[in-house]
């Protein structure tokens, strides 16, 4: 009688929605376990593990969850579907490609490349609370044979050679000093005719000694290594790209920032109840408040960048 009563409840889970079944796992019950029949809110529920004050240093479980709140599934950077769209779809990725994200976070956008693009993923990340959350929602997701995640340190990246043929980054590069290695190491990832398309804090003309940009760098939870956007240009020329594309889309940037946060407020004072997350929201806040005001001071730009691997002539 009891292997019915729990074969049922299995089946029953089964059915369950996927954004239920991440619900789930945020709330720490097991999915095939005896399911609560009044379930809080992710707000709501005191957290499981006293995560401290809220902080933007590391990324803690309540950290993780803020961001979730404020971008939406397994993002924790601002990055809206339309801008996936704009960074994916030019390199005409499709079924037959090997793809490669730098910076895969919580493994939003890996999930949903490979479901847009019916693709297999490679994503690389350095935080390791990060990488066990992405492991694991990919695997609630059924996607686990789709995407490949692995733990990297983008100072001394050394992905297999020509394992890629196409490549993305999205707000990820900016805090690595050695930039000649990195770009290297992408360009030796792609395959010939291999494509790389980047988003990025860059710099164009900006007062980097200017009190607001010294204040920013100290502030970033990862020192800011910033370049010009021609010098970026430049040296990824260097390394063997053909740049084609080097497009500013610091409003468009700013606007989806502004935007989320705005959502967020919106929700909340029709009730959504966001709990201990709230301060944790508010200092997320505070962090892309300093970006926003320095991109509106003209010291600091998002730009998109598009290159490729020259075509080998034999």
């Amino acid at each position: 009688m009891s292997t019915e009563v729990n074969a049922s409840a299995e089946d029953q889970d089964a059915k369950l929605p996927l954004k239920k079944r991440f619900k789930a796992w945020w709330e720490g019950y097991e999915i095939g376990a005896a399911t609560p029949k009044v379930v809080q809110e992710d707000s709501e529920r005191e957290p499981e593990v006293d995560d401290g004050p809220p902080t933007v240093k590391g990324w803690s479980i309540s950290r993780q969850r803020s961001v979730v709140t404020l971008f939406g599934e397994g993002m924790n950077r601002c990055i809206p579907d339309d801008m996936k769209t704009k960074l994916t779809q030019p390199m005409g990725v499709d079924k037959t490609m090997s793809v490669s994200e730098l910076g895969s976070g919580l493994g939003g956008f890996s999930r949903w490349t490979a479901e847009t693009y019916e693709t297999y993923v490679t994503g690389y990340e350095e935080d390791e609370e990060l990488l066990k959350a992405s492991l694991e929602m990919t695997k609630m997701a059924g996607l686990s044979r789709n995407i490949n995640f692995s733990q990297c340190d983008f100072e001394n990246f050394k992905p297999k050679e020509r394992s890629a043929n196409v490549a993305y980054a999205s707000e990820v590069l900016f805090t690595v000093k050695n930039k000649p290695s990195i770009f290297s190491a992408i360009r030796q990832m792609l395959k010939p005719s291999g494509q790389f398309m980047m988003s990025d804090f860059m710099l164009d003309g900006g007062d980097t000694n200017s009190p607001e940009y010294l204040e920013w760098v100290n502030e970033e939870p990862k020192t800011p290594h910033l370049l010009g956007v021609q010098e970026t240009r430049k040296l990824m020329t260097q390394c063997g790209f053909e740049v084609s594309i080097a497009e500013d889309i610091t409003d468009v940037y700013k606007a989806n920032v502004l935007r989320s946060f705005a959502d967020y407020a919106k929700r909340t004072s029709n009730g959504e109840k966001s709990g201990h997350l709230h301060d944790w929201i508010l200092k997320e806040g505070e962090l892309w408040t300093r970006r926003v005001k320095l991109m509106e001071a003209g010291h600091l730009k998002v730009f998109r960048i598009y290159a490729r691997v020259p075509v080998e002539i034999s």
